[in-house]
């Protein structure tokens, strides 16, 4: 993938993801299949939202492999989306609170790593 590849599908698919959250969240009253239809709209929003500053940062810091690869910037950038919209979802819940963040943060990171790891060989 190419870096306008990933500017591109980033700004397309991140519009398209805000447009369903804000049509879902406007038509479906709050209930956990209403959460359950919004969260992966949501995860795709901020994964394309997300992306390009990814790439951005990666380069910028030379991180070895997300720098160079886009493709590999936009699974970090997953990660992120799909961190922040289960703890979006466990705060609508009333279930979130610091140490949860924080345990969800390092095993998606450590999912990363392996990933990372796994794809190196």
């Amino acid at each position: 993938m190419s870096s306008r590849a990933l500017w591109f599908l980033s700004l397309a698919l991140a519009v398209f993801g805000w447009a369903g959250v804000i049509v879902l969240t406007a038509a479906l009253p709050f209930s956990p299949a209403a959460l359950a239809a919004v969260l992966p709209m949501l995860t795709l929003a901020l994964t394309m939202t997300a992306a390009p500053a990814v790439w951005v940062v990666a380069r910028r810091l030379r991180l070895s492999g997300a720098g160079e690869r886009p493709g590999q910037a936009l699974r970090m950038a997953f990660w992120f989306g799909l961190w922040a919209a289960i703890c979006i979802g466990l705060r609508l819940l009333g279930l979130l609170n610091g140490l949860i963040a924080i345990t969800l943060a390092v095993i998606f990171g450590l999912g990363e790593a392996f990933v990372q790891q796994w794809t190196r060989r």
